[in-house]
């Protein structure tokens, strides 16, 4: 699958993506996308994050349109700089889906001996748990805050803040546990590489 692959291996596809998203047109943009997400159809649940990834920042999506309609901003740079955010999502979530502490743990243990890169790690495994946690109470509230997204992401940030803790402790005892993630293997980096090579010929088109 593609989104299991060596995490290294999508920070770097990321990495690539990201900075040629800084300056590539229109076209290069529409290109690059559209192999992202050729490449979901390899795992069909990436649509579904991606889909409620582009809901989540649709409303300012439509602030975005209005305000700089209000201002004059010419029709090509409005389309262009919504492009470019897309595009950042949709590499985000091939980027950072299926993460895990065990995946996360085996594909950087080769890093943990170095007092910097543990706690850089520590920090990462700590944001992805508390990410999924906000996702959780999000999801949890909304009945209750169904009218009013504001309070909705509030309380449910404050709910995460009392999980810090617990969180903490879970990176702890997941990092000193060495079995739980040395059979988290990742896929073969054959298909990671070749979408790397498409990536790179297509921004170069």
């Amino acid at each position: 699958m593609l989104t299991d692959q060596h995490l290294i291996l999508r920070l770097i596809i990321m990495l690539v993506a990201f900075s040629g998203n800084l300056g590539s047109s229109f076209r290069q943009l529409i290109l690059q996308g559209a192999l992202f997400l050729l490449f979901f159809l390899l795992e069909p649940a990436a649509y579904l994050r991606l889909w409620q990834a582009f809901r989540f920042i649709l409303r300012f999506l439509t602030a975005y349109w209005l305000i700089a309609t209000l201002l004059g901003t010419s029709f090509p740079t409005m389309l262009l700089f919504t492009t470019r955010l897309l595009f950042f999502i949709i590499v985000s979530v091939y980027t950072f889906s299926h993460l895990s502490l065990p995946r996360v743990l085996h594909d950087t243990s080769f890093l943990l001996k170095y007092r910097w890169a543990n706690l850089l790690i520590q920090y990462l495994l700590a944001t992805i748990l508390f990410i999924q946690s906000f996702k959780k109470h999000w999801a949890a509230s909304q009945t209750e805050y169904k009218h009013d997204l504001s309070a909705r992401f509030w309380h449910s940030l404050q709910t995460c803040n009392r999980d810090t803790e617990v969180i903490g402790q879970k990176v702890e005892a997941a990092i000193r546990d060495e079995q739980s993630y040395a059979a988290a293997k990742p896929a073969s980096s054959l298909l990671g590489l070749t979408f790397l090579c498409l990536l790179i010929l297509l921004g170069a088109l």
